[in-house]
């Protein structure tokens, strides 16, 4: 079971600010993506590879946000990275090694609608809140719908993703029964790093974690 990063969030409070900030610094304008009725955000979607992205996500101002996701993103003040998700075929596994380790989860399918008309759907599996926050990883299975890498905004590349967290001897084991292939390393404070490389040179986004 081999489980790599499909994408990243990038979260701002406002989705237009966040696009524009993030076309500031990288040359790219990420293209809309969609709503998530429920859940209470919207995103818009840059490529960073053929099999992963770049997910701009913020409140969805449309929707009513108390109690939702998109509620507690009505805060941030800067963007930065606070979610990632792997990718795998096999969520009933990953389901298994979460409850091993003591976290619940959920598997949801999911759908959406593209600018172009297009209709991709997918499964996630989503953990419940725990005392790792987005160090307990969310999974994806596109099933077969063409991935978001490929048909995202283009331009920019992912050249190196990783976590470092105080507690990363016991994360790894975690990280290892999940079959995710994420690098982690112990840091100071739980954080995210993404190298990328844009049209407008190298770039650095991160992220504190819970």
């Amino acid at each position: 079971m081999a489980n790599p990063l499909d994408h990243f969030m990038w979260a701002a409070s406002d989705l237009e600010a966040g696009v524009a900030a993030f076309e500031r610094l990288s040359g790219v304008r990420a293209g809309i993506g969609g709503v998530h009725p429920g859940r209470g955000t919207r995103n818009a979607l840059a490529s960073l590879g053929p099999a992963v992205y770049l997910e701009l996500i913020a409140p969805d101002p449309a929707q009513t946000l108390d109690g939702t996701p998109g509620a507690e993103l009505r805060s941030i003040t800067m963007p930065r990275i606070n979610a990632l998700v792997a990718a795998s075929r096999d969520l009933e596994t990953v389901q298994k090694a979460y409850a091993t380790g003591g976290i619940a989860s959920d598997i949801l399918d999911g759908g959406r609608n593209t600018p172009a008309g297009d209709f991709i759907r997918w499964r996630i599996l989503i953990p419940r809140r725990n005392d790792l926050g987005p160090f307990a990883p969310l999974f994806i299975d596109w099933l077969d719908s063409v991935h978001p890498g490929k048909t995202s905004t283009p331009g920019c590349i992912l050249a190196r993703f990783e976590a470092g967290h105080p507690d990363a001897d016991s994360l790894a084991g975690l990280w290892r029964s999940l079959g995710l292939e994420i690098a982690l390393a112990k840091a100071d404070r739980p954080c995210f790093l993404a190298d990328l490389m844009t049209p407008a040179g190298p770039l650095r986004l991160t992220g504190m974690g819970a």
